[in-house]
Formats: structure tokens, sequence, C-alpha cells
């Protein structure tokens, strides 16, 4: 997936910090500081080639992270959820249990997709640190100041 954006802030001498419209297929992923009216995003980028604030630049990040993210954030939760629940009915019939069973596997299963979000949360710096997750500053597009005015 590749975009274009400007380079806002210099993080370190490998991150930046990229303003760029938001792409459909990462709307809501959790990596970029945005609400949900704005249609431009601040998100982190690798920046190894060195683009300054001001630029114009190309961000690429490969489809299979994109959707490696997604499933990450999304379907690992849901994982938790439906097996924490089927499970725990399964269980509680099979040992005849006499309380409400749907009540209480419905509450385990909750209880184990809020699980799934608090480990995605503690892991989130050895995600980042990973830099797998992140776009890369590609190119240069138009450094700043070299705008041509008419």
């Amino acid at each position: 997936m590749e975009q274009q954006g400007y380079i806002v802030d210099i993080v370190d001498k490998k991150t930046a910090k990229l303003k760029m419209q938001r792409h459909s297929a990462c709307a809501s992923c959790g990596k970029c500081a945005t609400t949900s009216e704005k249609k431009d995003i601040i998100v982190e980028v690798d920046n190894t080639i060195g683009a300054q604030v001001g630029d114009r630049v190309k961000v690429n990040m490969e489809t299979v992270n994109v959707l490696k993210a997604a499933a990450i954030v999304y379907i690992l939760p849901l994982i938790f959820l439906l097996a924490g629940t089927i499970a725990t009915y399964f269980l509680l019939d099979s040992i005849s249990f006499n309380g409400n069973v749907e009540l209480l596997s419905g509450i385990i299963g909750l209880s184990l997709m809020l699980l799934a979000f608090v480990i995605l949360k503690k892991n989130d710096k050895k995600f980042r640190d990973s830099r797998e997750y992140i776009p890369i500053v590609t190119e240069v597009v138009l450094k700043c100041g070299s705008e041509i005015k008419l």
C-alpha cells in the first residue's frame, strides 16, 4: 500500500511523523492519532532516508503487514471471545451445571476478550520496536521550500 504525505515532525534518527489522508484500509487500526471526523491522520513512519519537516514523501507498507496488523488487532480478540464462550458453555453443560450456563459463558468469553486487549496493549511497545508494522518512507517527492510559485 503506497501513499503520500508531509513530514510534520522528526522523532529521532529513524522515525518521523507524517500527515496524510486516511486510507479506508487503515481507517481505525489504532496506530494513528486521529478522530473519526478528520480526513487527515498523523502516523509514525520509518524515516531512514532522512526526509525533513515539510517534505512531501511517498510511504509504503506491504499489504501483507497491513493484513497481519489487522488480524492481530481485530481477529485475536474475536477468537478469545468465541473460544471462551463456546468452551465454557460446553464445559459447564458437560458437568451439568445448575446455574445460568449462557450468562456465565458470555461473561467468561467477554473477560477473555478483555484479556486479549490487555495482552495487545502490553505488547504494543514490542510491535513498535519491531518496525514491521509501520510505513517506510521510500522517496522524497517534493523538498520543503522547492514548491513552484505562480
